[in-house]
């Protein structure tokens, strides 16, 4: 894409329903976040390919409900897809055909491991391993990341954590999330989803050392308490990555469970993720230098800088 922020034009941007309306009313910035994320064709690939998993598991494994959440949910996953991108499917379990996982010994982990069994017949030629919390299968394309899980009782779930020598489970709320998400994104007009895929791709360009779940927390928490509820988007971009080294200092907590989401990074990923985030800043300060002088072609010129489109 060059060093530059894509025209309405640009082949990234073909390929999808510009859902934000006629091109000519949207800004370089908000047709760049249009072009970052997955394609219509790739969208129902991804829902194919968890229909198809949760066919499989539930072959063996008693499943009583089952949900796509993540980023392709919200709206936030940025393209193009590759065996890295993940999509996220939760299969709640049957307590009382599987309630010896939640309570016995080392059940979390045996939990994970009965469905990478499942999983590594039907796919032998896929790398399907354990991360923490999930089962992942690597395809050619995308990566599943499979979460098994107990309702609570609550409205939430217990998934499975490994982190804590296999006996643990730990509640989630991925639905809680996404109604606050939803409600702050549809109060200004879309422009969360918008905000929350340049911020992903600027991680991604740039190498950041934060998690993508982080990154968007961190743009959510700037668009939900940014005063002016018609800021554009390049308003809001700005005001983001002008914030970014001091949000990824400070620490970022989830907004439902309050859990610290920068935990697990140690003093050197986090030093790092400063000073690229400051570097992003200081272009995106002279980005809004140009657009603020009614220079276009120099913010645009800028913008691309700032998000890290001239990093190889």
């Amino acid at each position: 894409m060059g060093s530059g922020i894509a025209p309405p034009n640009h082949p990234g941007n073909q390929s999808r329903d510009q859902s934000t309306g006629d091109s000519s009313e949207q800004t370089s910035l908000d047709d760049y976040a249009d072009a970052v994320g997955p394609t219509n064709r790739q969208g129902k690939t991804i829902d194919e390919r968890r229909q198809r998993l949760e066919q499989i598991l539930d072959e063996e494994i008693e499943i009583v409900e089952s949900h796509q959440f993540g980023s392709f949910t919200r709206g936030t996953m940025v393209g193009p897809l590759s065996e890295d991108s993940d999509t996220d499917v939760m299969v709640v379990l049957s307590r009382e055909k599987h309630g010896e996982w939640e309570q016995g010994e080392n059940g979390s982990r045996n939990c994970l491991r009965a469905v990478k069994r499942v999983l590594e017949k039907k796919y032998p030629n896929s790398k399907v391993s354990i991360d923490r919390n999930v089962v992942s299968v690597q395809f050619s394309d995308f990566t599943v990341e499979v979460a098994p899980a107990f309702s609570d009782g609550a409205g939430g779930y217990k998934i499975p954590d490994t982190y804590s020598k296999g006996r643990s489970w730990v509640r989630t709320n991925p639905r809680g999330y996404k109604q606050r998400f939803e409600a702050v994104d549809n109060a200004r007009g879309g422009r969360l989803q918008k905000v929350s895929r340049v911020a992903k791709k600027l991680r991604e360009n740039r190498s950041i050392p934060v998690s993508s779940y982080h990154m968007e927390v961190m743009a959510y928490d700037y668009v939900h308490n940014h005063p002016d509820k018609n800021a554009s988007t390049e308003e809001l971009v700005e005001g983001f990555v002008e914030e970014l080294p001091r949000r990824v200092s400070r620490g970022t907590r989830d907004p439902v469970n309050g859990d610290r989401l920068d935990s697990s990074m140690d003093q050197s990923n986090r030093r790092e993720a400063i000073r690229k985030a400051k570097t992003a800043r200081r272009k995106m300060r002279e980005a809004k230098k140009c657009r603020q002088s009614g220079d276009t072609e120099g913010a645009n010129e800028k913008y691309g800088e700032a998000l890290g489109e001239d990093v190889d």
